[in-house]
């Protein structure tokens, strides 16, 4: 096989295999469909985050972890801060401010304190930075436990948390990014962060936990239990 072909070959296989630039790109199951959510909703603003060129998690500190994942994806939203703070509820929270800051809502933007009180922007006399600053190093995993609502499993969308933390202290928090459905199951993609403060991946369920990626709601408790054993998890939405 000469030179000149191989080149031919890997663009063409470019062409037809490019990688996603948005979450809504990365393919669905066979036989499965994505799930449409309307327009201007944050599980649309979800399903159309962009997504890094390199498949490559970068912590606080601009170190790889990347071995520590097997990932589908990157989201392209490098960390806001120089420090470790940006963890995995940290940046579930960072996504729903986002989205109201680019959708022109923030008026309407709350986070919560510690104990679960809403916190509302509009209230605070900080600039958006400060406010996510504040509200990064003053509430945790607990804190959306007990001041997010409750919702149903057959009712999960993108947005939607598994809280996981039993006492106040250590836990963990992951966000559904989209969903998918055949006539009889739904699937999931679920972004992760994690400590140290990192950028977040989508992570990729194991061939026993879902398909071509994607978590069923039971593989999913399964693989949160064998993985990231902190407390069971509660479902909750902003």
């Amino acid at each position: 096989m000469n030179i000149r072909f191989i080149s031919v070959f890997l663009t063409l296989s470019f062409c037809i295999y490019p990688s996603p630039l948005f979450i809504k790109d990365i393919p669905v199951p066979e036989g499965f469909k994505r799930i449409s959510y309307p327009e201007h909703s944050f599980s649309s603003y979800l399903q159309n985050l962009p997504l890094k060129k390199e498949n490559k998690v970068l912590s606080y500190q601009k170190k790889d972890l990347s071995d520590w994942y097997d990932s589908i994806a990157v989201i392209n939203k490098p960390l806001l801060f120089h420090d470790d703070l940006e963890q995995c509820a940290d940046f579930s929270m960072r996504l729903w401010a986002d989205y109201h800051k680019e959708s022109g809502k923030l008026d309407e933007l709350y986070l919560f304190n510690y104990p679960g009180q809403k916190q509302y922007f509009k209230n605070s006399k900080k600039d958006y930075f400060r406010f996510l600053r504040n509200a990064f190093a003053s509430s945790n995993s607990y804190s959306l436990k007990k001041g997010a609502t409750s919702v149903l499993k057959e009712n999960l969308k993108p947005g939607d948390l598994f809280v996981q933390n039993e006492t106040g202290g250590i836990g963990h928090v992951s966000i559904i990014l989209d969903s998918a459905n055949d006539q009889n199951k739904k699937l999931y993609l679920v972004g992760f962060s994690f400590m140290p403060a990192q950028e977040m991946h989508i992570e990729r369920s194991p061939t026993d936990k879902g398909k071509n990626g994607w978590f069923s709601y039971e593989g999913f408790l399964q693989h949160l239990q064998s993985k990231y054993p902190y407390g069971n998890p509660v479902l909750r939405r902003f």
